[in-house]
């Protein structure tokens, strides 16, 4: 992946920091887990994961 498309760099475009927290709470984890994934340094296959993925993918498209 490369380094511009993060979805770390459109979210931040889009939205604050704080999408990390909201999706963290809605998800149950930590915002640190957040990142990981939305940074991609952390790659979900399926599970929690995932929906975390897929839930930032929503954001950056609104």
């Amino acid at each position: 992946m490369n380094k511009k498309d993060t979805i770390r760099n459109k979210l931040k475009k889009v939205r604050a920091k704080y999408s990390y927290v909201e999706v963290a709470k809605k998800f149950n984890t930590t915002d640190e887990y957040v990142y990981l994934i939305a940074t991609g340094r952390r790659v979900p296959v399926r599970g929690k994961g995932l929906k975390i993925k897929q839930e930032l993918e929503k954001l950056v498209k609104q």
